[in-house]
């Protein structure tokens, strides 16, 4: 699908981005797949510009999808009812706990990651396009997560919370985004770029993939003008170019229409997608992105051309959710690295002179 859209005129339309952060669980939607309501607001948005796309291709897509998805979980709804009814039977029957069990059961809680659970549930396996074991980190999200990296465990055992492109933050210990970039500024800061709606100056800053580690980094500017924060990290990050198997070799360059560029996300984690306009402060893409990616690198041929901001539509509904979408859910918009270096250099921000980590 390509528009007849000039870039100016799409770019235009970012004042009705919506950030894709995690700050509460999305509404659940009456069908398991509706791309046809994406087609309908993304009518809405370009009949300014004399554009329409055809939905008939979402609504036979829409009947398809939710037809297969019920035909594969009908079978078990029995066995899942049964389950939840043992699961209630027995906390109501688990009043008496031996101590020593309790103290047992309050350690491994202690050690849990917030927002991380491991789910088998059909249900789970339908929607994730995933077999057996199924991650979910972020409300509304069906994808299959990515993992605590090990690289991430390694530092952690040493007290240290390992910063790369893609790791997933927690700011201000209520908003979950994701990392774009590592490195050092100017003044020998260590510095990390992600989403300016995630947090505000001041915001502490900790790993979500080694949360008990503790903060380890605080925003220290928020741009008033484009979506983008600086984070400083303190003496118990670790920076790294290469995470969770993302590696940027740059950072910066511009992107052009019909080029596919790629993203990591502790929501929807790596996918990839086509440009659909460009200009030199952010660009328009078919890459899925749910709320938790706000942040998240935005790659071409290993650099970090940007960073995700949001969803071109301000309806969580049309987010990217579920693998079984295939390409039908609300373009996402990116803020271009290359202007957020320019803004920090012009501006001798925290930041300034910002080389990435190697």
């Amino acid at each position: 699908m390509r528009l007849s859209v000039s870039p100016r005129a799409v770019v235009a339309t970012s004042i009705f981005v919506a950030g894709v952060s995690v700050l509460s669980p999305a509404a659940q939607a009456s069908e398991w797949v509706n791309t046809t309501a994406v087609v309908d607001q993304a009518n809405a948005q370009l009949s300014q510009f004399g554009v329409s796309i055809d939905r008939g291709a979402a609504e036979a897509f829409d009947a398809q999808a939710n037809a297969n998805i019920d035909a594969a979980i009908a079978p078990y709804e029995t066995e899942i009812a049964q389950t939840a009814q043992t699961v209630q039977e027995q906390q109501q029957n688990s009043g008496q706990v031996v101590e020593s069990t309790l103290q047992v059961v309050e350690q491994e809680v202690q050690k849990a990651l917030p927002n991380y659970e491991v789910r088998t549930d059909i249900q789970s396996q339908v929607m994730a396009a995933t077999p057996g074991e199924v991650l979910h980190r972020v409300p509304g999200s069906w994808f299959n997560a990515p993992a605590v990296p090990e690289e991430s465990k390694h530092a952690e055992q040493d007290g240290q919370s390992l910063y790369g492109p893609g790791t997933p933050i927690y700011l201000n210990g209520n908003s979950m985004c994701t990392l774009a970039v590592t490195g050092t500024d100017a003044d020998g800061r260590k510095i990390g770029i992600t989403a300016g709606h995630c947090g505000k100056a001041g915001d502490s800053v900790r790993s979500a993939d080694s949360f008990w580690v503790g903060d380890s980094g605080t925003v220290v500017y928020n741009a008033p003008n484009a979506d983008y924060s600086v984070i400083e990290f303190g003496s118990n990050a670790q920076l790294t170019n290469s995470y969770n198997g993302i590696t940027a070799t740059a950072v910066g360059g511009g992107v052009n229409s019909g080029q596919e560029v790629c993203k990591s996300g502790v929501a929807t984690g790596y996918t990839c997608g086509l440009v659909w306009s460009a200009d030199q402060r952010m660009s328009l893409s078919q890459v899925c992105a749910g709320r938790g990616d706000s942040g998240a690198p935005l790659m071409a041929d290993g650099r970090v051309v940007g960073l995700v901001s949001g969803g071109m539509i301000p309806d969580y509904n049309l987010q990217c959710s579920t693998p079984l979408q295939g390409p039908f859910f609300m373009p996402t918009m990116a803020v271009s690295m290359d202007t957020i270096l320019s803004d920090l250099d012009s501006q001798a921000l925290p930041g300034h002179g910002f080389q990435p980590t190697n």
